[in-house]
């Protein structure tokens, strides 16, 4: 058996090999890693700080030399400035020296007359603008005189114009005014003058129609198709409306119907190429003329609307919320372009749905007072 204490020599030599660091320990490692990424992250700041310092002063220089650009510039136009000052003057003396050039024109069977050359310029400047003016004036007159035929024709009778303006009619007969209440073939009745303040029975006409009786207008009532629409073919769209104001007066597609909550919208022409098809060309020529309080009726699936103009007014053909559908009233607009011939503008006529017998705004989903009329009449319709 070994001594005790060569065991013990044997333990302490193992542990001292055992606790010896060497350059390939990961302590070693880990701290020399470290040191490489902080020698990497000082150089990077020195390379941004660098950057940082040559912008910094490319900027100043540039800015220091715009500066001093200006500041150069400034300096040369006020020290030219009585320079261009006198040459001005000076341009102004030759040319009033020219204008005022005495000439001589010569006239037939007459001794010749003495003018100057500003007086000649301005004769000729007059005689051109006055024949260009004549020359655009015929042509836009020629292109639209149905709709001016149509404005100026009220004046060209003045009882008319007066009755109209008023909103005055001739008294009727009470027998033929009740004759004609009860009678259920006629959908509107007229005076004999033709025109359109007329007492409306409760049967409607067979179509559509929009009756404006200041205006003396009785016309179709037009709605295209909704295809387009559908599809959002906005091209589509306006070539539908196009076609149906061939036609009459549009109902605009997307909005909505007499007696719904929103905007009963309608557009019509107010003047079109003389050669272009239709019969409706010049339909809201004179819709300027209608006034706030003034009215207008509408026929629609058999049923007869009444609306009063509320507003009127000029927007900008971009304007599009003239077509909003407002969810708590029942309103309708009247639109046409303005000035007449032109397209520059659109004049909207804005109005309230009321009761066709009170005359009172109708709510949503209100119901107008309709009166029954107990007579029949004497025979069938052959």
């Amino acid at each position: 058996m070994q001594p005790l204490y060569e065991d013990i020599e044997d333990i302490t030599i193992v542990r001292t090999t055992e606790w010896q660091i060497t350059e390939q320990d990961e302590v070693i490692q880990s701290a020399r890693k470290e040191e490489r990424q902080s020698e990497k992250t000082e150089q990077l700041v020195d390379v941004l700080k660098n950057v940082r310092s040559s912008i910094l002063n490319n900027t100043s220089s540039v800015l220091n030399e715009g500066k001093n650009q200006y500041v150069h510039s400034y300096h040369r136009a006020t020290f030219h400035l009585s320079d261009i000052q006198k040459a001005v003057i000076q341009g102004m003396k030759s040319l009033w020296s020219f204008l005022s050039q005495p000439v001589w024109v010569m006239r037939k069977n007459n001794s010749a007359k003495k003018y100057n050359r500003g007086t000649l310029f301005m004769l000729d400047a007059i005689r051109f603008g006055g024949t260009f003016s004549a020359i655009f004036v015929g042509l836009f007159v020629s292109l639209n005189y149905q709709s001016f035929y149509q404005i100026i024709t009220p004046y060209l009778d003045p009882v008319e114009r007066i009755s109209t303006a008023n909103g005055s009619v001739s008294d009727i007969d009470s027998a033929l005014k009740d004759k004609l209440m009860k009678s259920p073939m006629l959908a509107t009745a007229g005076r004999e003058e033709g025109n359109l303040l007329s007492y409306l029975p409760n049967v409607g006409p067979p179509e559509n129609r929009v009756i404006i009786p200041k205006l003396g207008l009785n016309v179709p009532l037009v709605t295209p198709s909704y295809n387009s629409l559908l599809k959002e073919d906005w091209e589509g769209v306006e070539e539908d409306i196009q076609d149906a104001l061939q036609h009459g007066v549009v109902h605009y597609p997307g909005t909505a119907r007499p007696g719904q909550a929103g905007n009963f919208f309608i557009t019509g022409h107010s003047s079109y190429y003389p050669w272009a098809d239709g019969n409706f060309k010049t339909i809201f020529a004179r819709l300027h003329e209608l006034e706030i309080g003034d009215e207008y009726w509408v026929y629609y699936g058999g049923d007869k609307h009444r609306y009063v103009v509320m507003s009127k007014k000029e927007v900008k053909p971009s304007d599009v919320t003239v077509l909003d559908q407002p969810t708590n009233k029942r309103v309708s607009t009247m639109m046409t372009c303005t000035p007449v011939g032109t397209t520059l503008r659109r004049l909207i006529v804005q109005s309230q749905e009321v009761d066709s017998v009170t005359g009172v705004a109708l709510q949503v989903g209100e119901k107008e007072t309709r009166t029954v009329q107990d007579a029949l009449p004497s025979a069938l319709p052959i």
